[in-house]
């Protein structure tokens, strides 16, 4: 099942990096960002160690593909990042941009003036 955001893409290889993103939990975010400037064999090891949840997110997006038929000892399928999953650890790297990050600190101090105003 996709997510009703992906249901008004075409094909997941429509999405740019940053659409891609979107669609990540913030861990899985994080640990594609932690994967950027690391050797592509690297990234392709790293991700077959991810939940299946992450794993499944990967392929319904587009950032992965199956590679092999799911022969292995426990019927696993490995995942190949491809060019998408690649510009996404990129994105996931960079840093927010200052905008970002002052409307989360704004909205940060919101909830914690209400959360104190309830006391």
């Amino acid at each position: 099942m996709r997510h009703a955001d992906m249901a008004e893409q075409d094909d997941p290889g429509d999405m740019s990096a940053a659409d891609a993103l979107r669609f990540l939990t913030p861990d899985l975010r994080d640990f594609l960002a932690d994967l950027y400037g690391a050797p592509v064999s690297i990234a392709q090891a790293a991700v077959q160690l991810l939940p299946f949840g992450s794993r499944s997110a990967l392929l319904s997006t587009g950032l992965a593909t199956a590679d092999g038929s799911g022969s292995g000892p426990a019927g696993e399928t490995g995942l190949r990042l491809t060019t998408l999953g690649l510009e996404v650890i990129a994105e996931a790297a960079m840093p927010a941009e200052p905008e970002e990050v002052d409307r989360l600190t704004s909205l940060a101090e919101s909830i914690v003036a209400e959360h104190n105003s309830c006391r």
